[in-house]
């Protein structure tokens, strides 16, 4: 049986259609950890955020495609438990 790697460092994700940046993301020992920022197909920011081994930590923001903020929340607050997060599963 063959061992299968571990996804370790940063991974890029390119829209077919426009050749533009869709998603960048960073793996660690198999797990998505570290920044994460989703792009509109227009180049422009659409999510930033940050992973800790899988669960949302610190602030995560989410914009217009014209680039204006629209929502922004904090994970390291208390009252977060872990069955409030989703969980973003590897691919």
């Amino acid at each position: 049986m063959l061992k299968k790697h571990k996804k370790n460092g940063y991974y890029r994700i390119i829209n077919q259609q426009t050749g533009r940046l869709k998603l960048v993301k960073h793996y660690k020992n198999g797990l998505v950890h570290g920044k994460i920022i989703c792009y509109w197909d227009n180049g422009q920011i659409h999510l930033t955020g940050q992973y800790d081994k899988m669960r949302r930590v610190g602030i995560w923001k989410t914009y217009e495609s014209n680039g204006d903020l629209i929502h922004e929340e904090n994970y390291d607050r208390k009252e977060n438990s872990e069955t409030d997060q989703l969980v973003l599963l590897p691919i």
